[in-house]
Formats: C-alpha cells, sequence, structure tokens
C-alpha cells in the first residue's frame, strides 16, 4: 500500500505538470554542461595541470552549476521555494548532517581495516601525503559541494519529480538508483569491471534515496554522501580511480567485489541505525508514513 511521503509531498507545493519536469531536467544538464565547459577553459587550453590544485578546483567547482541548476528550476519552473528540496523543515539539519557523517566515517573506517587485514601489503603509507596538502585542502573545501550537487539533483529534484508517478519507497529507490549509476559508468572504475562497479554506485544510490525517504529529508545522505568521498581522498583510497589516489594510504587496485559486499553491510547497518534513531518521540501514524510512504 503506498502512503503519503513528507519529503514527496513538497513537490505538491508547485506546478507539477508532466512538462515541467522533463524541461527542468534538460535544463539543470544543459546548465550543467555549459557550466563545466566554461569552468574548465584554462585546463582545456592548458593554462592550468589538470593535476594541479588550481586544476583540481576547477574539476570540482564543475558541479556548482548542478547545485544551481535544480534551484534555479524549482524556483522559477516549478513556482516553490528552493529549500523544498532539502526536506519539510526546509532548512538544513546540521545535526542530522553531522550523525550522518559521523556514523559513515565509522563504517567506512571499519571496512577498510578488515579489507587491510584480509588483503596484508594492499595499502601503503602513502610518502607524498604531506606533499599534496594543497590538493587535500582543496578537495576538502570543494568536496562537499560536488556531493551536495548529486544529492540535490537526484535525491531532491528528480526523487521528488518521480515520487509524482508513485509513492512505493523501494520502486522510488531503484528508480533513482539506476539513473545515479547511469552518469557514474563513464568513470574509471567502470573500466575493469562494469558490472561490479555500476552495482556499487546502485546500492549507494538507492541506499541514499531509502534513508531520505524514511527520515524525510536529504540531510542524512548529505553528510553521508560528503564523508564517503573525502574518506577515498583523505584517509584511505586507491590507484586508478575517479578521485586522484592523494590519501595517507592507497591500495594497488579497487577491490570491487569486497567494495560491493562492504558497502551492502556498511548500508544495511546505517538503515538499521539511523531508522532506529529517528523513532523515539514521533507519533506513530506520522513515523510510519515517514519511514514507509
Amino acid at each position: 500500500m503506498e502512503m503519503s511521503n513528507p519529503f514527496l509531498e513538497l513537490a505538491a507545493t508547485g506546478k507539477n505538470a508532466w512538462w515541467r519536469y522533463v524541461l527542468g531536467v534538460l535544463l539543470v544538464l544543459m546548465m550543467w554542461m555549459i557550466g563545466t565547459a566554461i569552468i574548465l577553459i584554462p585546463v582545456t587550453l592548458q593554462i592550468v595541470s589538470e593535476a594541479s590544485p588550481f586544476g583540481l578546483a576547477l574539476a570540482l567547482l564543475t558541479f556548482a552549476p548542478m547545485l544551481l541548476g535544480p534551484m534555479l528550476v524549482t524556483r522559477w519552473l516549478h513556482g516553490r521555494p528552493v529549500a523544498t528540496l532539502v526536506g519539510p523543515e526546509r532548512r538544513l539539519n546540521w545535526r542530522r548532517i553531522g550523525v550522518g557523517a559521523l556514523l559513515w566515517l565509522v563504517l567506512a573506517g571499519l571496512a577498510t581495516l578488515v579489507d587491510a587485514l584480509l588483503r596484508p601489503g594492499q595499502y601503503m603509507l602513502n610518502p607524498a601525503f604531506f606533499q599534496n596538502l594543497s590538493l587535500l585542502l582543496v578537495g576538502l573545501f570543494l568536496i562537499p559541494l560536488q556531493t551536495s550537487a548529486e544529492e540535490v539533483f537526484f535525491r531532491g529534484y528528480l526523487l521528488q519529480a518521480t515520487g509524482r508517478l508513485t509513492r512505493n519507497v523501494w520502486m522510488l529507490s531503484v528508480i533513482n538508483g539506476v539513473v545515479f549509476t547511469l552518469p557514474h559508468l563513464a568513470n574509471p572504475e567502470a573500466e575493469s569491471n562494469a558490472v561490479l562497479a555500476g552495482l556499487n554506485w546502485f546500492v549507494f544510490g538507492f541506499f541514499a534515496t531509502l534513508i531520505t525517504l524514511r527520515s524525510g529529508s536529504l540531510d542524512y545522505a548529505l553528510g553521508i554522501h560528503a564523508v564517503n568521498n573525502l574518506f577515498g581522498l583523505i584517509i584511505a583510497g586507491y590507484e586508478g580511480g575517479a578521485l586522484p589516489a592523494l590519501a595517507l594510504f592507497v591500495a594497488s587496485e579497487l577491490d570491487a567485489a569486497y567494495a560491493l559486499l562492504s558497502l551492502l553491510v556498511a548500508a544495511l547497518a546505517a538503515s538499521l541505525f539511523l531508522n532506529r534513531l529517528e523513532a523515539p518521540g514521533v507519533p506513530t501514524a506520522s513515523r510510519q508514513e515517514q519511514r514507509y510512504g
């Protein structure tokens, strides 16, 4: 049975004709592509090295149009407040963001520790770590921009758009997971094993959608996604990935099978923890609609 969901209901406050969402997605993609081309002009013309701190900053700043696009489209095409992309509170809940970030940091750390124990010698201390501090600082400040842009577009705008078609939480999680996977297939990780890499992105997209619908806001997904990418950049990364191998510990290669298994376990553990965390002190009817609507 499909129930109402506070996060999806926010779309009802605006104009929701199907053509507005089709046009909205096209406008966001157009803004992202044009913005990316303009921002990367110094790199394209080889004025700036792609491997330099400025080059990394430009690469991450290409996500700014992806963040700005859904906001402009929501406000001017759908006629509703930009804050409705975040949740019913219409503001960021920093406690929830912090909880999501800390929870994922612990789970990612445990998964990496187990991986290091199962594959002795795979993770090596990066001797150039301190030499790359300028690059790491750029990533520390701008990766949250990248992850926030993806969350606002995929788990904000697109999720609320597909929520006009169905309120089934599982179907929406599958749809969003698939859509989230598609652009990531262009990443280097897909070159060695596209199936396993694709499943990793699908599981993350599915999980982020599920916790967004159950909690009724983007907050947990924002914190988790930011820490997920920052962990790979700063603490434990691997060669040949979408992120440069700048981390304190670097593996020679990604074990895609273990990455998928550990992601499944971490996503399940995080879902159970957050589900329990959200339960106390909320009226039963409201909680049931929020978690399972």
